[in-house]
């Protein structure tokens, strides 16, 4: 029967380790963590489960340390983990039958690494189930696909010393690929604290390192933009994602990363440009579809923003950020209820999502504001719209509603600054730009009927 190794490298991972170790123990023949430099409990703890630990010198280069630990591995097939991921059951039995097969006519397998965070905006996002107990109160993951186990004894190395990949390695071996559904869950994507940015600032220099090393390698260049973004600089992430592009026009990271950068800074036909580049070499994934959908709405082309969003629910019911943004383009056509409801049934998808539940009471101060204000009651119209923009200030029916109300309390100036924010959101939104001609034709106060919410 063949042996499975499980393989790690490991520093001052006390806290989280003896987890790690408890999901392979019924799976593992061996396991072999090599140490850089722990100062705390990890060796014991890794030696309490079974471990042989062995010393590695470090080298700012975490290739070469895996390297070192395959190297020491007896196992037919390797499994490699990091200190911070974990198996559920499920998970390692499926991982126990692909060794047990002897990989069934495969070499290495291609499992899906589970970086639990709360940030939908990314484009690999998943929602998690609601309660799942493996997401430890998260909303959902990124989902990064990686060769994470495969044969011993073929010449598979690591390479890159940040980052790193298997997969060249694979390839120039002639190693068969298969994917499997196999989730390893990791936990120790966004952390947070001092330890967590050093840790990210490290990062950084290694990836600059790397493309400097590297220059006519897109994915170190996109590694580089990528950790730049993450520490906050945005000028060299974006100089990274194009010279990235420059290499591979079609690098969908890059481009993924320079349209957010674009998106971010409201550069929007740049970003749709990038876009529909893609698309048009048929690289029409979700998260493609929904930044293009989301720029049609905010542009006033509503009926393609909703043919765009609707095709992406079609084929991924839970993709969260597609029904918020197909809210939004149901409320600039008059389709409240269904706005409405596109908010309740995200809320129901990631009930995690604070931005989720934001949007969703901020529709329903919305809509009480319009009915206090058409009963005449200003005030009570005034404080539940007050109330609904700082729960989502990007709306631009909020800010159209409470310029309408300022207006009839007399208060022009703050009317105008709102119908000028509803049209900075939504350029050309046709009640916004009839209230502000209205506004500027006559700034007296004027009773609920002068100016319209819809």
């Amino acid at each position: 029967m063949p042996e499975l190794s499980v393989v790690m490298i490991v520093k001052d991972e006390a806290a989280c380790l003896g987890r790690c170790l408890a999901s392979v123990r019924d799976i593992a023949d061996e396991i072999v963590a090599g140490d850089t430099g722990s100062t705390d409990a990890t060796p014991a703890i890794a030696a309490g489960f079974g471990a042989r630990v062995i010393r590695v010198p470090w080298r700012d280069d975490f290739a070469w340390a895996r390297n070192r630990v395959l190297a020491a591995a007896s196992g037919d097939w390797l499994l490699h983990l990091d200190a911070d991921e974990e198996l559920d059951p499920d998970a390692a039995r499926r991982i126990r039958a692909v060794v047990d097969a002897d990989g069934a006519g495969a070499d290495a397998i291609e499992v899906t690494l589970a970086n639990y965070c709360d940030d939908a905006r990314s484009w690999r996002w998943v929602a998690a189930p609601p309660g799942d107990p493996m997401a430890r109160g998260r909303a959902g993951y990124v989902a990064a696909p990686l060769l994470r186990l495969f044969r011993n004894g073929r010449g598979f190395e690591y390479r890159e010393p940040v980052h790193e990949n298997i997969t060249e390695s694979v390839l120039e071996n002639g190693g068969v690929i298969r994917p499997e559904p196999i989730l390893i869950h990791h936990y120790g994507y966004q952390t947070g604290g001092a330890r967590s940015e050093a840790k990210q600032a490290f990062y950084l220099e290694l990836t600059r390192e790397k493309a400097r090393n590297r220059p006519d390698d897109p994915k170190a260049w996109h590694d580089y933009a990528e950790q730049a973004l993450v520490c906050g600089d945005t000028a060299a992430a974006e100089s990274a994602s194009r010279r990235a592009l420059e290499l591979a026009p079609l690098h969908l990271g890059a481009a993924t990363t320079l349209a957010n950068i674009l998106l971010n800074r409201g550069a929007l036909d740049d970003a749709e440009a990038l876009l529909l580049r893609l698309e048009s070499a048929g690289l029409s994934l979700p998260h493609v579809v929904t930044a293009l959908g989301a720029i049609a709405c905010r542009q006033g082309r509503l009926d393609e923003a909703r043919r765009r969003l609707e095709t992406v629910l079609a084929a991924v019911p839970g993709a969260v950020m597609a029904r918020l943004y197909l809210a939004r383009t149901c409320d600039r056509l008059g389709e409240f209820r269904a706005a409405r409801a596109h908010l309740e049934q995200g809320c129901a998808i990631t009930p995690a999502i604070d931005e989720l539940r934001r949007r969703l009471e901020a529709h329903r101060l919305r809509d009480a504001g319009e009915q206090a204000f058409a009963a005449g009651d200003l005030a009570r119209a005034a404080k539940a719209l007050v109330a609904a923009v700082k729960l989502d200030p990007d709306d631009p029916l909020i800010h159209n509603g409470l310029g309408v109300v300022s207006h009839a309390l007399g208060q022009s100036g703050r009317a105008r600054t709102s119908f000028e924010r509803a049209l900075k959101l939504a350029p050309g939104m046709p009640d916004a730009l009839d209230n502000l001609r209205a506004l500027q034709r006559d700034a007296r106060p004027a009773g609920p009927d002068s100016v319209k919410f819809e």
